[in-house]
């Protein structure tokens, strides 16, 4: 009998942002899964085959389309420290995609047929808007630049296929902003969540300081929830996470481990924070947030290279919520990305002595364990309240099929700021 599916939605649009969704995703890793529901899902093998139709993209023809998504899936193939290998094959599918075809090769709107079993990934040109526009309501193709999904069955550790569906209306975007839009999806598919890293987290849509108007455009990652980035790389964030999902053989050679618990004053776990560090030297962010997965122990893992760091906690942005979520807690529209005691002051960690912050020396395939509390100072776990999230993360299978559905976002300084009719944030 064929397992009942169920999609699960998770939308981003130009300065709105609607959620329906209940899946388990956190800073780092989006998709907890896994027979406990608490393993981070990906691909079980890394050189996934995308499979482009042969339509035109809007204006751009069918080989200009191929050129732009070609680049951005080399931003993910070019990180050394991780074995993602996005190939392309234009030959499978060698047709036009469009409204009267499309169920053929993605989901039903209905959410009733996957097509998860036909051995495609396939990458749409829906060169007029009209397939975004069947899945999300007519005029949603005018604010958004395409959607993409990953499905998984319930209980399993890794996506069975996955699809993208690219706008081919002309909505003002540079090469540049294109690229990294659609990267960015990618690296949802991939299994990436959102991440804050160290951004002023009071920046706001409408009021003052703006998105993206805090720090320099290189500062933002390209996994941060709206896209300011705009350059065509990836931040140290983005290649930590993609390569903490597929690490490469070597992988321990070039990064270091930071983890531990994040508690209040009563040793209690604090949920749903933004933990992150900075090398002393070159400024260089990574984070992750505090319980990603979902174990209800405040615990958190950063992999880092070699060097000196000073760690710190903040609050999620109050505006990252819903489909624009950081961390496991934005399940629904309307869920903020923490939970209880937050929203916190910054915390700076000062080890063992007050009003000092600390050095943290990283080694390359060395793991240091430091437990702190929000008061910025190391806590001793009490015997038999230790963390297990160190243990393997991979198990077995169960039988309800589901498509993680992630809308391509418009964001940032480069469009208006004017809000869109039927705002919902």
């Amino acid at each position: 009998m064929r397992p009942e599916p169920v999609t699960m939605f998770k939308h981003c649009f130009l300065f709105s942002i609607l959620a329906y969704s209940s899946l388990s995703i956190a800073g780092g890793p989006l998709v907890l899964e896994g027979p406990a529901g608490t393993t981070p899902a990906t691909y079980q093998n890394p050189s996934i085959t995308l499979h482009i139709e042969s339509g035109e993209l809007g204006i751009l023809s069918n080989a200009a389309a191929d050129a732009l998504v070609l680049d951005a899936f080399q931003l993910w193939n070019e990180v050394s420290t991780s074995t993602v290998n996005l190939i392309v094959d234009q030959t499978l599918i060698d047709v036009d995609i469009d409204l009267s075809n499309y169920e053929s090769y993605l989901p039903n709107t209905a959410g009733t047929e996957f097509n998860e079993d036909d051995n495609l990934n396939p990458i749409v040109y829906d060169s007029n808007g009209e397939i975004i526009d069947a899945f999300f309501g007519i005029g949603q193709s005018d604010n958004t630049i395409g959607f993409a999904a990953s499905i998984i069955t319930v209980g399993a550790n890794y996506f069975s296929e996955g699809y993208a569906v690219i706008n081919g209306k002309n909505l003002g975007l540079t090469p540049t902003t294109f690229k990294l839009l659609i990267a960015h999806e990618i690296g949802h598919f991939l299994g990436l969540d959102h991440t804050q890293v160290d951004i002023d987290n009071q920046e706001s849509l409408f009021g003052s300081p703006s998105i993206c108007s805090t720090s320099d455009s290189t500062a933002y990652p390209l996994m941060y929830p709206f896209v300011c980035r705009d350059e065509e790389t990836l931040h140290l964030d983005d290649i930590s996470a993609i390569s903490a999902l597929y690490p490469s053989a070597d992988f321990n050679n070039n990064f270091g481990i930071l983890q531990g618990r994040f508690v209040d004053d009563s040793n209690r776990p604090i949920l749903g924070a933004n933990i992150w560090v900075e090398n002393t030297v070159t400024g260089e962010t990574v984070s992750i947030v505090s319980d990603y997965l979902t174990q209800g122990t405040g615990f958190y893992k950063l992999h880092l290279p070699e060097g000196s760091y000073t760690m710190h906690v903040n609050s999620i942005n109050t505006l990252f919520y819903g489909g624009s979520g950081v961390g496991p807690y934005a399940l629904t529209q309307d869920d903020i990305s923490f939970l209880d005691p937050h929203p916190i002051s910054k915390v700076t960690f000062q080890g063992d002595t007050a009003g000092s912050d600390e050095i943290i020396s990283i080694s390359n395939n060395e793991a240091k364990i430091i437990d702190f509390a929000i008061d910025g100072e190391t806590t001793v776990i009490p015997s038999g309240d230790e963390d297990d999230s160190f243990a393997d993360l991979f198990g077995g299978t169960s039988h309800l099929t589901l498509a993680a559905i992630f809308t391509l976002l418009f964001v940032g300084r480069h469009f208006s700021r004017e809000q869109p009719s039927g705002d919902s944030s």
